[in-house]
């Protein structure tokens, strides 16, 4: 077994141009989800880009702690949990934005006003993972 988790290889195209979940915690102990888009690196971590306006980033701020899920539209057994640290960083010059955006085939202009909001990327490093399928 590998020292550090990741996504395998056989679950990887759940994370590559497709919508996935993020689940967060509030304050009050409730989880939030929201579809995202993100990558997955050649490492098998999955990261994103988050809006620092947005509700998930102040969770993720406050609570470090996420879940990830995927599943593929054409085979509901092929699915991917991921649950994780998340590790928080400024994209000031939104370079980790551009490159995600790249992989769904769009640009920081057609991504539109979320793209001027003040960014970071977060990388969810794996504490469990589950895949079927």
């Amino acid at each position: 077994m590998a020292d550090t988790l990741a996504v395998p290889e056989t679950h990887r195209d759940l994370f590559t141009s497709s919508t996935f979940m993020l689940s967060t915690l509030n304050a009050d102990g409730s989880i939030q989800t929201t579809a995202i888009w993100g990558l997955v690196g050649e490492d098998g971590v999955v990261r994103t880009s988050l809006s620092k306006n947005r509700h998930k980033y102040k969770n993720l701020t406050a609570r470090p702690t996420a879940t990830i899920f995927a599943i593929s539209p054409s085979n509901p057994h092929h699915t991917a949990e991921i649950r994780a640290k998340a590790i928080i960083e400024d994209d000031t010059d939104k370079s980790f934005l551009v490159t995600m955006l790249a992989t769904y085939g769009r640009t920081l202009e057609q991504f539109g006003a979320p793209g001027l909001e003040p960014r970071v990327a977060v990388t969810f490093r794996p504490t469990r993972v589950v895949v079927l399928g």
